[in-house]
């Protein structure tokens, strides 16, 4: 497996573990409906760009990772930035949580933590992407954790979240490292994306054996009519 894979991870993902959940173009594949609102292509080019325009809908926001062309007609940026990228090749023991795995089921209380706790996209069937972590407490989904892009030999951690009531008990750490393991187990190498003006997160997963890999752009665009 190469590390470079990670540069084009929707890519990748697409083309090895989530072929199952792509829907394909000529050029370029984006995942299913209520799956992720990422596309792929093997480039960022006009032609792939073009290709894509057949499996966005108007209006669609969609989220691109690495740079764009200077000439992208037919499509709006509206938001641009750096994202730090982060594996984890020497996992930090944790002690673990009783969480359990979460099931479609649950999906309707993860939606409302992903909404109250904003740890990124997160849509009705983001689940199908690969296991979820949760824990409860009095009834009540109080701190989940999940695999999303899944790659040849690399597994991406996220939608890392604790409900604010919760927060400062560990659990966000906990479950991390709990899903870590699981990936580590199948000779995967986690990684995971996050938000570059969140140092708490960053300081955590520093603190749980993620170092960071590079910066990598993350550009949210609408197909327009």
């Amino acid at each position: 497996m190469s590390i470079t894979l990670l540069d084009n991870p929707f890519w990748y993902a697409l083309n090895s573990n989530h072929r199952h959940l792509a829907i394909w173009g000529n050029i370029a594949a984006c995942y299913q409906p209520d799956v992720s609102f990422a596309p792929a292509m093997p480039e960022n080019n006009t032609l792939g760009f073009d290709d894509l325009r057949s499996l966005v809908v108007i209006d669609e926001m969609i989220f691109v990772l690495g740079e764009l062309p200077e000439d992208l007609p037919g499509w709006e940026v509206s938001q641009t930035s750096q994202y730090p990228q982060m594996i984890c090749e020497d996992l930090k023991p944790r002690p673990h949580l009783e969480a359990i795995y979460l099931t479609t089921d649950d999906v309707p209380d993860m939606l409302d933590l992903v909404a109250l706790t904003h740890p990124g996209p997160f849509l009705p069937r983001t689940i199908e992407m690969g296991k979820y972590l949760g824990l409860h407490r009095d009834g009540q989904l109080v701190a989940m954790a999940g695999e999303r892009l899944h790659l040849t030999g690399y597994c991406e951690i996220s939608a890392v979240c604790t409900h604010p009531d919760y927060r400062g008990r560990g659990f966000a750490g906990a479950l991390t490292t709990m899903l870590a393991e699981i990936i580590v187990e199948r000779e995967e190498v986690p990684f995971l994306h996050l938000s570059p003006t969140n140092d708490v997160a960053m300081k955590l997963y520093k603190k749980l054996g993620f170092q960071l890999r590079k910066e990598i752009k993350l550009a949210g665009i609408k197909r327009l009519a």
